[in-house]
């Protein structure tokens, strides 16, 4: 499979670390792409981070300097971060991000233009959700067949216990019926682990995917050497028990996107963290890098087609189709000489027809 590399956001002084985006496309045709842009001297998750986007006029071949579009000074705090996109309703364009707060808990905020992506204005969403620390992960927010829009979540009940400060991740569903103007938490939505090995991660970065009307698949990073799923046959009524998927996978984020009524495409690192597995402290496991495809509204996935693979980190994919028939797949791809795989952002552009 051929795969390009287009745009690559290496970390520098005052900039330690860039990661975490997603795509949208403006009505000028433009594709945005808006990421976690970390300021400071610090790359790990809670040090400072502010949001910026880069643009494209040719599909994704070439991109802009960045532009700040939220700071974490706009909401009080150190840290925004894990950038997802949408197309509201009315046609405005918003990405939005987490909130660090500075009590140790999250919420959610946003950027949104009213003129086309030409400007954005950062504003808080209504958090109408329990106070805690909750992981959204980048390019996790979907909008179901019946208009809601939903934000799948790690929800961390801050508890000290056994394992540290939080207890283990616990799955949850954070549902907006008013176009992301507010959150609520889906009032049963709690999916948890009975598995003694995944008992310290629990069900982390959840993703979220309707497969029909009212059938949707979730899915969930985990430590037990897979990425765990459940279902919900009855529109988010009730949920099967989560349960390993054919994904074999290390500690590491999985992304499914759908490109037309039959197509999937699941990106992920396919290689679990067993006994005896040689690999860099730099990249965690988390290489090769991988990219599946389904024909049949992911009943079964195809062959794995490499993206990247080395002695990097590739993970928290991000992934947008060109109106040239190929695939922008954003992703941290960080080595030794960025000192973190989350330091570095990538983006690649792979032709569909490659994809086998």
């Amino acid at each position: 499979m051929k795969v390009r590399l287009v745009c690559d956001l290496p970390p520098r002084e005052g900039n330690p670390r860039n990661s975490e985006g997603a795509f949208l496309r403006a009505p000028s045709g433009e594709i945005l792409f808006a990421y976690s842009a970390y300021c400071g001297t610090s790359w790990h998750d809670h040090a400072a981070c502010n949001i910026k986007m880069i643009r494209s006029r040719d599909e994704g071949e070439t991109w802009s300097e960045p532009e700040m579009i939220a700071t974490a000074e706009f909401f009080g705090t150190e840290n925004v971060m894990s950038v997802s996109a949408l197309t509201q309703k009315d046609g405005t364009l918003a990405f939005y991000f987490l909130i660090k707060e500075n009590d140790g808990t999250s919420t959610l905020g946003r950027a949104v233009s009213v003129d086309g992506g030409k400007t954005f204005a950062p504003e808080r969403v209504k958090w109408n959700v329990p106070s805690a620390y909750y992981v959204i992960n980048n390019d996790r927010l979907v909008r179901t067949s019946d208009g809601r829009i939903i934000a799948p979540a790690s929800y961390y009940p801050p508890c000290k216990s056994e394992y540290g400060i939080y207890n283990p991740a616990i799955t949850v569903l954070l549902i907006s019926d008013d176009d992301g103007a507010s959150f609520r938490m889906h009032p049963f939505a709690r999916l948890v682990t009975g598995n003694a090995i995944n008992r310290k991660h629990g069900m982390q970065e959840p993703g979220i995917i309707e497969l029909s009307k009212g059938v949707f698949r979730i899915w969930m990073r985990t430590g037990a050497g897979y990425q765990y799923h459940s279902f919900s046959f009855d529109d988010l009524g009730s949920f099967t028990s989560p349960e390993p998927s054919e994904f074999t996978s290390p500690d590491s984020p999985m992304q499914i996107t759908r490109y037309d009524e039959n197509t999937l495409y699941a990106v992920y690192n396919p290689i679990p963290n067993y006994n005896g597995r040689q690999y860099s402290r730099w990249c965690a496991g988390r290489t090769p890098f991988v990219i599946r495809k389904s024909r049949d509204n992911g009943k079964t996935f195809g062959e794995l087609n490499i993206i990247e693979d080395g002695d990097r980190g590739f993970c928290y994919p991000a992934v947008f189709f060109t109106s040239d028939g190929s695939m922008l797949c954003a992703y941290c791809r960080g080595g030794k000489e960025d000192e973190a795989c989350l330091a570095r952002l990538g983006i690649s552009k792979i032709a569909l027809d490659e994809i086998v």
